[in-house]
């Protein structure tokens, strides 16, 4: 009986330990996830090409303002127009930068 007791305490603690440390985060940043259309005003890259990103502004004008979004996929970044009207999904923090989760072009 003793053991039993001794085991399941041991899971729960060890459950309990696994779940605050993976919500937890280390530098306490605020992490958003934002879906929103926007307007592409810019594309640009880094001298080695390695990094990829689009400046847009918020369509919907509801205070986000003009936002640095870094494009992962080459393929996406390519296919991106300036001046085309998009609606997009992408996470990160003002800090540590955006980046580009889902993007759909809008018909005009």
């Amino acid at each position: 009986m003793k053991r039993t007791l001794f085991k399941t305490g041991m899971l729960l603690a060890l459950t309990a330990a696994l779940f605050t440390a993976g919500c937890s985060k280390p530098d306490n940043e605020p992490f958003e996830s934002i879906t929103t259309s926007i307007r592409v005003t810019e594309k640009g890259q880094s001298d080695d090409l390695a990094e990829k990103w689009i400046i847009a502004a918020n369509s919907n004008n509801n205070g986000l303002g003009d936002v640095r979004i870094e494009v992962e996929n080459e393929m996406v970044w390519n296919l991106i127009e300036v001046n085309r009207e998009y609606f997009v999904a992408y996470q990160g923090s003002k800090q540590k930068g955006y980046v580009l989760g889902q993007i759909e072009q809008v018909e005009e």
